[in-house]
């Protein structure tokens, strides 16, 4: 029997197992980026487990979420990578020349846009998201071996394309209203936030300025268009939500937001407005994160990524790991820890997280997307 070439007509050989594979993953990637475009931009819940596309400022999905070419006209591009992870299954599970061709040229050109966006995040965005990478990469796969055992073409056959664009085309429509419509319910939400934030009274920033900065947009916290005061406990489970967000927000707004941290332990051993000891270990994690400003960052991180089991042993060890043994002993860090304290005053704090925007105070926390839309309608009515 005479062997023609093809990647996906001559049974599962080697090659083609793995194109299924690179398929299913493709699809995987798609699913896991259309729903992290929902829940990032349109978010159903306070807080949640921190996302798998979140490892550092520069790796994360987030800013390629927020991008310009997150969507067309409203459908996630990810979802387009899903339409083509199928093709390239359907031409493995039901192969035929039509099918291989097409793939062949939806193959080259999912590859080159895949390029495009990989460039564009480097130099437009100055970040790489992870599983948009995976993307990347397994598409490269898929190109590979189209070009090397399949059928090369640049001329798609008629009927699978018009098919395939009858399944992109309404699968794209119901997208674009399930956008739509997330879209209008974000809107009137976010309208009314708005609202209540403009009638809130302005008391001011803090008196005076905390040494220990989250990010600085301008050389002076004072001079930043948005300014964030952050007034928090170490075993409150919001604030550790909100420690979460603010990365978030500096990915957004990394040249407007100035966000600067106040400690405020809902602990009797050194927050005398607290009369009993509710959260026991709260005094000792301020003093750890106190103790030296050029570690604090790194440290807050710490001691709120280990909240679920933070005692005693564990400030231990982390500040054995930073070289911070003597922190708990040292009346200083404690003084600035208190100094912290006593800024609540003037916003008579009852509870925590407590957030202060631009001198307006806000108690517990919100979803990201309403705080993009506080500070939006700032940066407007101050241009």
């Amino acid at each position: 029997m005479e062997h023609r070439k093809g990647l996906t007509t001559n049974g599962i050989t080697t090659p083609n197992f793995i194109f299924i594979l690179t398929a299913l993953a493709m699809i995987g990637v798609g699913i896991y980026l259309t729903t992290h475009f929902y829940d990032t931009l349109y978010p159903t819940r306070l807080g949640g487990p921190k996302s798998l596309c979140d490892v550092s400022n520069f790796f994360n999905c987030d800013t390629a979420t927020y991008s310009p070419l997150s969507n067309v006209a409203g459908v996630p591009i990810s979802f387009f990578g899903i339409i083509v992870g199928l093709l390239f299954l359907f031409s493995s599970l039901m192969p035929s020349e039509a099918l291989e061709r097409t793939s062949s040229v939806v193959s080259k050109v999912n590859f080159l846009g895949c390029v495009v966006l990989f460039v564009y995040s480097l130099v437009a965005l100055g970040s790489l998201c992870p599983f948009c990478t995976v993307y990347y990469v397994l598409s490269g796969i898929a190109a590979f071996l189209i070009h090397r055992y399949g059928i090369r073409s640049w001329a798609p056959d008629a009927r699978v394309t018009v098919a395939w664009g009858i399944i992109l085309a309404v699968g794209s429509f119901l997208m674009f209203q399930n956008t739509r419509a997330k879209e209008d319910t974000k809107n009137k939400i976010n309208t009314s936030i708005v609202e209540q934030f403009r009638k809130l009274p302005s008391l001011g920033d803090p008196d005076q300025e905390s040494p220990y900065k989250i990010h600085l947009a301008t050389e002076k916290f004072a001079d930043s268009p948005i300014r964030i005061s952050v007034f928090s406990d170490f075993q409150c489970p919001f604030c550790k939500v909100v420690a979460q967000q603010l990365p978030e927000l500096v990915r957004r707004y990394p040249k407007a937001v100035s966000i600067q941290y106040f400690f405020y332990p809902l602990d009797h051993k050194c927050n005398s407005n607290v009369k009993s000891g509710f959260h026991e270990h709260a005094c000792d994690a301020a003093q750890l994160a106190a103790c030296d400003e050029k570690k604090f960052l790194e440290v807050h991180d710490e001691i709120f990524e280990g909240q679920d089991r933070l005692n005693t042993q564990l400030l231990r060890d982390l500040a054995a790991s930073h070289g911070l043994e003597k922190c708990f002993e040292d009346p200083e860090a404690k003084n600035r820890v208190i100094a912290g304290i006593n800024q609540s005053t003037k916003f008579n704090l009852k509870s925590t997280p407590t957030i202060i925007v631009n001198g307006k105070k806000i108690e517990g926390t919100i979803p990201s997307n309403q705080f993009f839309a506080i500070f939006d309608d700032i940066l407007r009515g101050q241009k």
